[in-house]
Parts: C-alpha cells; structure tokens; sequence
C-alpha cells in the first residue's frame, strides 16, 4: 500500500477505517450483537464474576465528578438497554460491535488480544468458541481472567507480558487492541507493530481501536497520515477496506483537563498532565463546552502468498 495523500479521495459508500458514529449501532447484525453482550454481563455478575470496565478497572463507581465519567463528555446518554452502562458505556460497544462486524471471526481461530485480560471484548469472543490468548501487564486483571474462563470452561490464557516483549511459540489467526495503544508511546507503538506480522499466520488479520484526536500530546493519533505512520507501514501488512482513513468529524469525548468545573482534584491532575508535557501551561484555565476527541478502528491483513 501507498503511502495515503490525497485526503480529499473518493471514500467507499461503508468505509471501515473509519471514526466512531454512534448510527453504526443501529443496523440489525450490530443489535444482535448488543443483545449478546447484554446478555453476556448479565450471565457474568449472576456468577458473581468479574469484567474489567472500559477504564480498566473493576466496577467503576459511577460518580460524575469522577474522571471516567467526565470523559464521557458533554450530554452523554447510554445505549437503550444497557446491561451495565456505568462500566461500559457505548463507546465500548462500538468498539467491540465495529471489530466483530469487520473481521470475520470463526469459533476456530486462535485470537491474541493485546492488554485485555478480563475484558468484555476477549470473554465476548471465548464465549463464541475461539481459542483467547490475551495478554496485560496487569496481574490483577490476568490472574481473574483465568478464573473467570476456568469457571465458565472457555478456552482462554491470559498471560502476564508486556506488549512490548511478546513471544509466543504459536501464531495467530486473529489479533486485536481495544484502545490501548494511546496508552503507549509512540515509538513502542512502531516497535510492536513492526512485530504483529510475525505473529499472524497467513492470512490472518490485526484489527484495533484507538483514541482519534485525542487532546493530549502523548496520544499523538490525529490524522491518517499518523494512522498509516503508526500503524500501517511499520507492520507492513495490508490494509483491508478503505485505504485512506476516513474522519466523519463526530467528537463524542472530552479530555478531562478541559472539564469546566472547578475540583482542587481535577486541577492537580491537570498540572500533573503540563509537567509530564502532555498540555501547555497556558491552557490551564481553558474549558470546552464541546467534545474534543472520538475512538478510531483499522483493519489490517497478512495477505496469502501469492494474493
């Protein structure tokens, strides 16, 4: 693939490398899959099992002075029906709806998932048959994941590794990233890329969400060109869909440092955030009554010899 330029290109009529829409919840195969992630927390908590929120943590508290839900920016409203909107907004359905209706999975691939240890994404697809392998730097979230798929018998391992080192003896049909590349530097971010290719078998996929404008200087994901920068060409893989990285200009979350009310908590972060120089100090008592930033998805393959 060729490095994108024009961005002004004609974009198929159902781009998949896309931004997030909140209307892609609405065809009928992205409520079925609604329906069963729905049903999937439920089984989950009658266990008395745990899943880890779209913040990575278990059971969020639900305050709305509370980072997470700021993040949910301006005027949010759940998905109707929600299981469990306070830890899994719609946002993270998307991400998950958008993944599943765009990569073809089968219950017999092998999928690796990159820093999803207890998360709905990976018991979502273990409980359609595939054989999980996850992986996070976070003992606390594998060490229940592998409770959780020993008590609900799926097929699923999750390991304690960093990103950055994976070695596995075995390659994967399938590998995916629900938004934790923004969490990562980004010349990790090239350095792990560059590596997926040898991890997938031929013919398998790579397909990952991430934050898309996201405000902060570390996250660093604001065009297509960063896209293909980041992403496409150190893995050397093949983009499936639309080659050029559509934008639809929709913003449904807002960055923290921005919240327009005062909390001596929200303040210190904020300060902590222009030390670390992800914001300039001269933003510091700037606010946005709007939403700044939205999640992204790729869809990469590892094209069969020959194709």
């Amino acid at each position: 693939m060729e490095k994108p330029i024009d961005r002004d290109a004609e974009m198929p009529k159902m781009p998949i490398n896309k931004t997030m829409d909140f209307d892609d919840l609405n065809s009928e195969p992205a409520r079925h899959i609604i329906r069963e992630l729905n049903g999937l927390v439920r089984e989950i908590r009658d266990k008395q099992l745990k899943i880890s929120s779209w913040y990575g943590k278990f059971d969020l508290s639900g305050d709305t002075n509370s980072f997470e839900w700021i993040n949910r920016g301006h005027d949010y409203k759940p998905i109707e029906g929600a299981a469990d909107d306070r830890n899994f907004p719609w946002f993270l359905y998307w991400e998950i709806v958008w993944l599943v209706l765009n990569s073809n999975f089968d219950e017999h691939d092998r999928l690796l998932e990159l820093g999803g240890s207890s998360s709905l994404f990976s018991y979502y697809m273990a409980s359609k048959g595939l054989d999980v392998y996850t992986v996070d730097i976070n003992e606390d979230l594998v060490r229940n994941a592998n409770h959780v798929a020993n008590v609900m018998g799926w097929k699923m391992q999750n390991h304690v590794m960093d990103m950055r080192n994976l070695h596995f003896a075995e390659k994967f049909d399938r590998i995916t990233s629900i938004c934790v590349y923004e969490h990562i530097p980004m010349y990790d971010r090239v350095a792990i890329n560059s590596r997926i290719k040898d991890l997938l078998v031929q013919g398998g996929t790579f397909s990952v969400t991430f934050d898309y404008r996201n405000p902060s200087k570390f996250a660093r994901i604001k065009s297509p060109e960063d896209v293909y920068e980041q992403f496409v060409k150190p893995s050397g893989l093949r983009v499936r869909g639309n080659q050029v990285f559509y934008d639809n200009g929709k913003n449904y979350l807002l960055h923290p440092f921005y919240f327009n009310k005062w909390s001596w908590s929200i303040k210190q972060s904020e300060i902590t955030a222009i030390l670390a120089g992800n914001f300039s100090a001269l933003n510091f008592f700037k606010t946005k009554d709007y939403n700044d930033y939205t999640f992204g998805a790729l869809f990469l393959e590892k094209p069969m010899p020959g194709i």
